[in-house]
């Protein structure tokens, strides 16, 4: 199993984010992990990333225990992250946000400049290499975030709602760029997203958090037919559908 959480707890003072999340992906699948507003979704995904320390709980990685690593091992040791709110850098350039990605690989300027050339054209966004990211749509902006995940060379890539705040065309794009990503490089995916029917189509299996906890797990059509996600989630449409 690449990733194993085991009963994990993630508490902020009184608050519980995430009460006793276990769960496992499974390598070179597609996972999508759904669930309402607060639901805790993106702490998880922290407390795997090294962002957050969990309060209680463990976190293996390929067997290994990385439990409160910090981000920069745990990139180093193959789980790369993209984030609901974009980071990319606005004063660097396409091409030197997409290098920081491979300085996680390498110390040599022109091997980390080769390394994001690479991604970048795998991308589509080498034509902007020399533009600013603030000065392009956010489609190309959520492009240079990935490129920059995938510079890290992961085994692991977690995309925090990648399709936010895209037209329908621009979901449908980025959705079969994943799926072309994952073929060619035979990456694992897990995946937080609102847009239901980029997850649904995407993922091979989904899993549902609600109040903190997870209340399911399974293919994307059975998740979709359970009745206490469509009470917590999903609604009539999806069980319908």
């Amino acid at each position: 199993m690449l990733l194993e959480v085991k009963n994990l707890v993630k508490e902020f003072g009184g608050l519980v984010a995430n009460s006793d999340i276990s769960l496992e992906v499974e390598e070179g699948r597609i996972v999508g992990l759904i669930g309402p507003n607060g639901a805790g979704k993106t702490t998880l995904f922290n407390c795997i990333a090294g962002y957050y320390r969990p309060t209680r709980g463990k976190i293996f990685f390929g067997g290994e225990e990385i439990t409160g690593w910090p981000p920069h091992h745990v990139a180093k040791i193959g789980i790369a992250r993209t984030f609901q709110g974009m980071k990319t850098l606005p004063n660097l350039t396409v091409e030197e946000n997409v290098m920081i990605g491979a300085f996680c690989r390498t110390h040599e300027r022109e091997r980390a400049r080769r390394d994001a050339h690479e991604v970048m054209e795998l991308l589509a966004i080498r034509e902007e290499a020399n533009a600013l990211p603030k000065e392009l749509p956010i489609a190309l902006q959520k492009r240079i975030e990935l490129a920059r995940a995938l510079a890290t060379k992961p085994r692991l890539l977690m995309l925090d709602e990648i399709a936010a705040g895209l037209n329908p065309l621009e979901t449908k794009e980025i959705l079969q760029t994943l799926k072309r990503i994952k073929e060619e490089r035979g990456l694992t995916l897990f995946l937080t997203e609102h847009v239901m029917e980029f997850i649904m189509t995407l993922s091979e299996m989904v899993m549902v958090m609600a109040a903190g906890r997870k209340i399911a797990e399974g293919p994307p059509e059975e998740v979709a037919r359970e009745p206490k996600v469509i009470e917590a989630y999903l609604g009539e449409r999806y069980a319908q559908g």
